[in-house]
């Protein structure tokens, strides 16, 4: 049998409307040397009948647990792993044909330690909302953090990224099980901090759909559910986090600068959102201080960042200077 070089993890839980299309496509690759394994996490609907049908695979590694959240079913599975590479793909998101292979033909020189891809944003009905478009480009460690904390780029997800085993085992990288939200994107910049190269390539195969009605989707200005405090709090406390990860080295200045950026403008979007739904919600006095005071803090950052474009930089100011006149627009714009 050939031997593996990459393995999938695919973390899986009540997603019996989605697996077979996600296993599907990953068991439909133009290369055959990767192995996958599948993680449910306690499912109580049919996910657990539909992977049973999968279980004389020899591709594939079926690990059932109690439910303990995706951290926890990933960081299973990576101590289990022992290729070359490792990717992860979320069980309701599906790739086309030639992922693995575009994404191992990134490590194209031996300094580089992640590959990054683009991806196709997908509606729950499947239609395309947009897809990315990339110019390919190999960074340094600094650009590579900056990359990741720039809204408009490839964003802290683990999925659309392929990893080296090597560095995960050796420096002990794993999930937080504290975070619900934002526990990508610290994973990814913890192992970037232990990298040489990151290579972002164009192929645009792994095909993300955004479900309405899911915990980061709550974390946007529009959202009208009474979730959205919690959302928000978690992405606060990632960002937090973020800043003590980050070295005190001054090499790493605009990393910091860049993360308080992000504090700010998540500070301002919870505000923002929470005034739009203060008739369902009422306004938290003392959050509302403290937020105001994190986006005062961090202002300076916002507007020499890089990661924040202009118009983010001129609704932030609005809504510091004009409160009045910005909660008459977000009423207007999200009602």
């Amino acid at each position: 049998m050939e031997k593996s070089i990459v393995s999938v993890i695919i973390p899986t839980f009540n997603s019996e409307k989605t697996i077979i299309r996600c296993l599907n496509s990953i068991l439909n690759q133009t290369i055959s040397n990767y192995h996958i394994y599948i993680v449910d996490d306690g499912s109580t609907d049919g996910t657990i009948d539909i992977l049973k049908k999968y279980e004389k695979s020899a591709k594939i590694n079926i690990i059932y647990k109690n439910n303990e959240g995706v951290s926890v079913a990933r960081n299973v599975a990576l101590n289990r792993v022992n290729t070359k590479y490792v990717t992860f793909l979320d069980s309701d998101d599906y790739v086309n044909k030639k992922y693995l292979q575009d994404m191992i033909s990134g490590f194209a020189f031996d300094d580089i330690d992640l590959v990054i891809s683009g991806r196709v944003y997908l509606q729950d009905d499947l239609s395309v909302q947009f897809k990315t478009n990339f110019v390919p480009h190999i960074y340094n460690s600094i650009d590579g953090i900056n990359l990741l904390l720039n809204e408009q780029g490839p964003q802290g997800y683990v999925t659309s990224k392929l990893f080296k085993t090597e560095i995960v085992k050796k420096f002990n990288l794993s999930f937080s099980r504290e975070l619900r939200m934002g526990e990508d994107l610290t994973f990814c910049i913890q192992y970037i901090l232990h990298s040489q190269k990151i290579n972002l390539i164009s192929a645009n195969n792994y095909n993300y759909i955004q479900y309405k009605n899911s915990l980061s989707h709550s974390a946007t200005v529009y959202n009208r559910n009474a979730n959205f405090d919690i959302a928000y709090l978690n992405y606060l406390n990632m960002a937090i986090n973020l800043k003590k990860i980050i070295p005190m080295d001054i090499k790493y200045k605009t990393c910091k600068v860049n993360i308080n950026a992000r504090t700010a403008r998540i500070s301002e979007d919870f505000l923002r959102t929470m005034y739009l739904n203060k008739n369902n919600v009422p306004v938290n006095k003392s959050l509302e201080k403290n937020l105001k005071n994190i986006m005062k803090e961090n202002s300076r950052d916002l507007y020499i960042s890089t990661v924040i474009n202009n118009s983010q930089k001129l609704y932030f100011w609005m809504f510091i200077h004009c409160p009045f006149l910005m909660k008459m627009i977000d009423r207007k714009r999200f009602r």
